[in-house]
């Protein structure tokens, strides 16, 4: 298969196309370089309220009806979302409806109205949107590990804000945030299906002449973890929601790959270690897990469980047993073979779809700085060795580096620093 068409037009902004010639969709996505770590802490969840201001009307939809009728004309999805180093906006559609697709994101991230009665609306569903995450268990104890894990940093910004400091965005705030960071040289924008890169570059011409112009914003500023253990009590909860966290590799370490591995021996499947130590074995929770969230210049190793609150100190003091053991001993030969079959397969399968190729470019664009083929990128798992993940894990997985999180968590019942040492 032919490498992707990549380009930069003269004001920066990033144009990645692959065409898939066997398909007849196409995905687009309009990624904005900015989420909640690159906001001022008096701005804090403005990356979030204005992915969902926009779809309140624009120029050529004035009105949310208008965009809600434009989206479901095009027959296919329309959605947004922002993540801590990114906002996108993206759709998948049939071919022939990739000049609409194209106006209508072109649209949202370039000629927003910020009406004041229909932000003041949308303000409130916002306000809904963190009141949920907070009656969500699994949802907040995560937003509590991270407020703690780089407290002190951009990083632990929650990505919705907080509702004192929602409840105070209006337009002006709003257009400010979206004149300062909504410019050519913070885009990006990626596509795959059955496109043509000459006619997606002319639908686009018009569009990036809308955007604000300016230059782009600088390098992140540097994140650092911190140790901590946080038990918050919940009496509504039946059970204790944890997260264990550890330093990670970034986006663009050499050790990625390793450390993904080293996620899925952790807790990668019903084969994994803790899996099968902590439920089959122990009987202590229902489910755990564990997974990468890799960023810029840092990241997280988090393991998630849920269980009764008699039973969470054992089950932290058996988790970060497990990490001792990977430490002092390492992965065994089928343990390996069978992490990089799942890495492998879950690689794979996320690229057998228009929207999924257009994800990964953007991510290997936006986080990894370079594109792989897919074959480059299997051979980037298959090439980790048992001695690199027992070098990583000897570096990651160190109790004076960890992080836990507990919420619902009852008086006697409350973890200890201790637990916290194998």
């Amino acid at each position: 298969m032919a490498e992707p068409f990549r380009t930069l037009t003269p004001d920066g902004t990033e144009i990645l196309i692959e065409p898939l010639p066997h398909v007849r969709s196409c995905a687009v996505g309009f990624w904005v370089r900015r989420g909640s770590r690159h906001e001022a802490a008096s701005e804090e969840g403005l990356a979030h309220f204005l992915e969902h201001t926009v779809f309140k009307g624009t120029e050529a939809f004035p009105t949310p009806d208008a965009v809600a009728e434009a989206t479901d004309r095009l027959g296919g999805h329309v959605d947004a979302f922002t993540g801590k180093e990114v906002a996108c906006f993206y759709g998948k559609v049939l071919s022939d409806q990739l000049p609409d697709l194209v106006q209508l994101l072109g649209d949202l991230v370039t000629t927003p109205r910020f009406d004041a009665e229909e932000l003041a609306r949308e303000r409130s569903v916002i306000l809904e949107e963190i009141a949920q995450s907070e009656d969500t268990p699994d949802d907040w104890v995560s937003e509590l590990f991270y407020g703690r894990f780089w407290e002190g940093s951009p990083l632990a910004h929650p990505i919705l804000g907080r509702p004192e400091q929602v409840a105070g965005y209006g337009p002006a705030e709003a257009r400010a945030f979206f004149e300062a960071t909504y410019r050519p040289a913070n885009l990006v924008i990626t596509a795959a299906g059955a496109i043509q890169p000459e006619r997606l570059l002319d639908l686009l011409h018009p569009v990036l002449a809308k955007l604000p112009r300016g230059a782009g914003h600088g390098p992140d500023t540097p994140s650092r973890t911190r140790s901590f253990l946080l038990n918050v009590p919940r009496r509504d909860l039946q059970q204790v929601n944890l997260v264990l966290g550890f330093p990670a590799p970034s986006h663009r370490s050499a050790d990625r790959a390793a450390a993904n591995l080293l996620s899925h021996v952790l807790g990668g499947g019903a084969a994994s270690r803790l899996f099968m130590e902590l439920r089959e074995r122990r009987g202590l929770c229902y489910q755990v897990g564990s997974y990468l969230s890799p960023y810029a210049d840092t990241g997280a190793l988090q393991i998630t469980a849920s269980c009764a609150a008699a039973q969470a100190r054992e089950l932290v003091q058996r988790a970060m047993a497990e990490c001792a053991r990977i430490r002092e001993q390492g992965v065994a030969p089928d343990e390996l073979e069978r992490a990089k079959l799942q890495a492998r397969t879950s690689l794979v399968f996320s690229q057998e779809s228009s929207s999924s190729r257009m994800f990964n470019l953007a991510h290997q664009a936006i986080h990894q700085g370079e594109l792989q083929s897919l074959d480059e990128q299997v051979a980037e798992i298959e090439a980790a060795t048992g001695a690199d993940l027992l070098r990583v894990a000897r570096a990651l997985l160190d109790p004076a580096q960890a992080g836990l999180s507990a919420l619902g968590t009852r008086r006697g019942g409350e973890i200890r620093a201790k637990d916290l040492v194998a």
